[in-house]
């Protein structure tokens, strides 16, 4: 059942980070490389599904950037073959009042602002962390004061939270900031993303799926995360990473290796190329 459901699969989505690179932000290129040939001969879509920016994403993929697809900003910037197809964005007036409320209440927290032109931290921010954000955010500007919200259009707001507040954090956003159209998602690592209500990977993926002509059954996911489980959910054949917490596996079909293993790239070999069985 397994070797003719491949036949099916014409969409592979994978989140990133704790999934498709290992903590070193590294993965398995030259197995990767006869993958994509595969894919491109059989006419698959490969989609890199993450809470990152777009910019951020394609620095992993230089020669294939613009052979494939991605779900950025966790569902907010969708890209196919380096063009655009759809961008959600956050008004000023929420991302303004959740600065407020965050600054008031939670005042220890760093607030990242993602637009589309730049990013904005302030320039308070510890260095440590300084150092942590530049790898995920390519084009960041350093401001003195979030207010008032610098000029550009918002695709999020990640908050580095202390992990034993995250969980309270989220639920009070989720609950206040409603009417705002905004939901907070965990991205891992203590961090919160604040995005559009009606925008996530899953509502990303759907898009595409519906843009190819295809459905969840044709759909195959990988993930380890909060922010992945909506996905985790459309797919047919979705997988959590061995490294993914219990409540994310609980909710996936299968288990993939864990990340630090290639384990990704070890479940597309083993069916694509080597044809064996689940």
């Amino acid at each position: 059942m397994w070797k003719e459901s491949i036949m099916t699969i014409k969409v592979i989505a994978t989140d990133m980070d704790g999934t498709f690179l290992t903590d070193a932000k590294t993965y398995d290129k030259v197995l990767f490389e006869h993958l994509f040939d595969k894919f491109m001969t059989d006419d698959i879509k490969f989609v890199a599904a993450s809470g990152n920016q777009y910019r951020q994403i394609i620095q992993q993929f230089p020669k294939h950037k613009d052979q494939m697809s991605f779900v950025a900003e966790n569902g907010g910037h969708i890209i196919e073959n380096g063009r655009t197809l759809q961008e959600e964005f956050e008004t000023v007036e929420a991302v303004s009042a959740l600065v407020n409320y965050i600054e008031k209440y939670y005042p220890d927290t760093v607030i990242n602002l993602v637009g589309k032109e730049l990013s904005y931290l302030p320039k308070s921010t510890p260095e440590k962390i300084k150092e942590l954000l530049s790898y995920y955010l390519p084009v960041l500007k350093y401001v003195d004061n979030l207010h008032p919200i610098p000029d550009d259009r918002y695709f999020k707001v990640t908050l580095l939270v202390r992990d034993d507040l995250t969980a309270k954090i989220q639920t009070e956003i989720n609950t206040i900031f409603a009417d705002y159209q905004l939901a907070a998602t965990s991205s891992g690592f203590g961090c919160i993303d604040v995005i559009p209500s009606h925008v996530h990977k899953g509502t990303g993926l759907d898009f595409l799926l519906n843009h190819w002509g295809y459905g969840p059954e044709n759909l195959m996911v990988f993930g380890d995360g909060g922010n992945d489980i909506e996905m985790l959910k459309l797919a047919k054949y979705s997988f959590a990473m061995a490294n993914a917490p219990q409540e994310i596996k609980s909710i996936a079909c299968y288990e993939a290796p864990s990340n630090q293993e290639n384990g990704v790239l070890q479940i597309l070999s083993n069916y694509f190329l080597k044809g064996n069985k689940l």
